[in-house]
């Protein structure tokens, strides 16, 4: 996939490979991190929402786009995957990603569900890195 990217994006562009529970940048790198259509595969989202929270900014925002396990096809692809997929992990409810969320250091969590057909349906879940107690102090 990077190869593919590579041929279609700038020279200018820099992409690396990693795992979304060891990001390979600094702390506070980024203003934006996005995943889409990739977190049933992450096997620690714990881990890898920690990344992804440590690496953006103060007040960067990150956004997950993914299936919605809220949708009956969506959970019949889980299950299947599970048995089948290696690769595959797990497919989150609405609530199950906002629950996650809620464990990292983030405000303003907003999750959107949204129908595809009537049997599936994929959820975008944004939010914002929560300042540090000591940031907090500094900027009064």
């Amino acid at each position: 996939m990077l190869s593919i990217a590579r041929q279609r994006l700038l020279t200018n562009v820099e992409l690396q490979q990693g795992w979304a529970e060891k990001i390979p940048y600094s702390s506070g790198t980024f203003d934006t991190v996005v995943s889409c259509n990739m977190f049933h595969y992450i096997r620690q989202p714990n881990e890898a929402l920690i990344e992804m929270t440590r690496v953006l900014r103060t007040d960067g925002a990150f956004a997950i786009t993914d299936w919605c396990a809220d949708y009956l096809a969506c959970r019949i692809f889980d299950w299947y995957f599970r048995l089948f997929n290696a690769a595959h992990f797990q497919t989150y409810r609405a609530g199950e990603c906002r629950k996650l969320l809620e464990n990292v250091e983030t405000t303003g969590i907003k999750i959107d569900s949204y129908k595809i057909t009537w049997l599936w349906g994929l959820m975008t879940a944004t939010a914002r890195k929560r300042a540090t107690d000591t940031e907090r102090c500094v900027g009064t």
